[in-house]
């Protein structure tokens, strides 16, 4: 099932491509993923490693973009990753196929196709599914989930397509469960498509949320910020509903109340997918909600030779430090720490590193991935404009979409394959994140002018420049604390400011 590449690394990685050979299996193309794809060419790698990628599909959505797809923004193909392009270039076996099993201890793969695949190391990072969707009565039925992608794209398209067909402007009634940032982003790029079609008059979107306020980790002032663009766009905020069950046109809350829709659209947080919670029958170590349990490294705690990575795992990290959130931003940046403990696990000829049948959490041959304490969070409006949160302020305007188009094209086009370099034999290995880079920035903005600029909403912001003084205060707590104080926010805790 293996095939052979064509070069090798640097020798302080891999001794001698006469090495026994090792195959890794990568379970899914996700965000950490495609970068592992990447990484691990045929040049960097040695001659004695096979890579098998395994997904069901070859041409995964990326999930940052999603709102603004479905707000017509952009079209189905910019915001799709095209796998086997990736993995001809990479020189990687790429099979399109569903995984149902994993023999830990044997180490094979098993597939819906039958396929049994043997490995030495294995890599998973199949994402989650929607919590609640199965639990709650008729939620599957006659709601439209957000996962998979693919299929949300594809049922709002005939959806749209059906309103527009339409002879006579009906009403809408759209429920939208879930109050998180998927949900948020959704009930905007409904009505950002929607509205122009039916009219405003004929369009009603319902924001169901669990808790007692949106966001509520977020400071007050950027709460305040999110229900004003949400009021803006006559986006109805219900806190506190825990749905019950859902019948075809209506769903009942657990207070008793029901709410009737068209279309409801189920955004809920994210929970373990049906293959990552069932390997704990094999063995592997998994959590009680379902998430295979890491180090700090990405590896299994229970399996040396397994790693997992996105939101299908969560991390144990010394000092009871809570495990990173189901954000895509920590998949991304975990893409480049996982590239190099595979390659140095698979490359590791002793076993100094484990303890009896465990891992060792302090194996320093492995490189520790160290989560963000905070980060740039930016909601999609449905119209062309975003709302972000950063140092617990909030931007708003065209300025902040064109930089969250910016930051996402960025990383969406390391993977396209007109822009994949010529490789090079014995290449090392590319593990820097996506958006670093050596380009000297002008010198930062006089703190009271930078707060300016931050506060514009109108549309002759140039982003680039905003984008530039983000980064001076992530970069420097002193002329950090000087913006906020002109902003007129409380200075942030010094460990969140990264």
């Amino acid at each position: 099932m293996t095939m052979v590449s064509k070069s090798t690394v640097d020798p302080s990685i891999s001794n001698s491509s006469k090495e026994t050979k090792k195959t890794l299996v990568l379970i899914g193309g996700g965000h950490a993923h495609v970068q592992v794809i990447k990484g691990l060419n045929h040049a960097s790698r040695p001659q004695n490693l096979d890579v098998i990628l395994i997904d069901l599909t070859d041409h995964p959505c990326y999930s940052g973009m999603v709102p603004s797809l479905l707000s017509g923004i952009y079209s189905p193909e910019e915001t799709l990753i095209e796998l086997q392009p990736l993995a001809s270039w990479s020189g990687i076996q790429f099979i399109r196929d569903r995984v149902i099993d994993i023999d830990i201890d044997n180490k094979i793969v098993i597939t819906a196709g039958k396929q049994r695949i043997s490995f030495d190391a294995i890599s998973i990072d199949i994402g989650s599914t929607s919590r609640g969707l199965i639990d709650i009565p008729g939620a599957k039925k006659f709601c439209l989930p957000t996962r998979p992608i693919s299929e949300l794209v594809r049922r709002v398209e005939l959806a749209t397509i059906a309103l527009e067909e339409n002879s006579y402007k009906r009403p809408v009634n759209v429920i939208v469960v879930g109050g998180g940032a998927a949900g948020i982003e959704l009930s905007m790029s409904i009505v950002g498509r929607w509205k122009p079609i039916v009219g405003e008059e004929n369009i009603k979107v319902t924001l169901l949320n669990s808790y007692d306020g949106l966001f509520p980790d977020e400071t007050p002032v950027n709460r305040e910020a999110l229900i004003h663009r949400m009021d803006e766009r006559g986006i109805c905020i219900v806190n506190n509903a825990k749905v019950d069950r859902v019948d075809q046109n209506s769903l009942k809350l657990e207070s008793g109340e029901s709410i009737e829709f068209t279309h409801c659209l189920w955004a809920t947080g994210a929970r373990s997918h049906t293959l990552s919670s069932s390997l704990q029958t094999n063995g592997l170590a998994v959590s009680k909600a379902g998430w295979i349990k890491v180090n700090e490294y990405f590896q299994s705690i229970s399996h040396e030779y397994v790693f997992a990575a996105g939101d299908c795992c969560t991390m144990e990290i010394p000092g009871s430090r809570s495990s990173p959130p189901k954000a895509g931003v920590y998949a991304v940046r975990a893409g480049p720490i996982l590239i190099e403990n595979l390659t140095r696990f698979l490359s590791s000829s002793n076993n100094d590193h484990k303890i009896g049948g465990a891992v060792d959490k302090n194996a320093s041959f492995l490189k520790a991935y160290v989560p963000q304490g905070d980060f740039l969070k930016l909601l999609a409006c449905g119209d062309g404009k975003a709302l972000g949160f950063r140092f617990g302020i909030p931007i708003y305007g065209r300025w902040v979409f064109q930089l969250k188009n910016a930051i996402d094209r960025s990383f969406m086009d390391l993977f396209k394959e007109g822009n994949l370099p010529e490789l090079i034999e014995g290449q090392p290995y590319d593990t820097s994140q996506y958006d670093a880079s050596g380009d000297d920035r002008p010198l930062p903005l006089p703190s009271i002018d930078a707060a300016i600029l931050l506060q514009r909403t109108d549309d002759d912001v140039d982003f680039r420049q905003a984008w530039n003084v983000l980064k001076d205060m992530a970069e420097n707590d002193n002329y950090r604390d000087k913006v906020l104080h002109h902003v007129g926010i409380p200075l942030m805790d010094k460990t969140k400011g990264q």
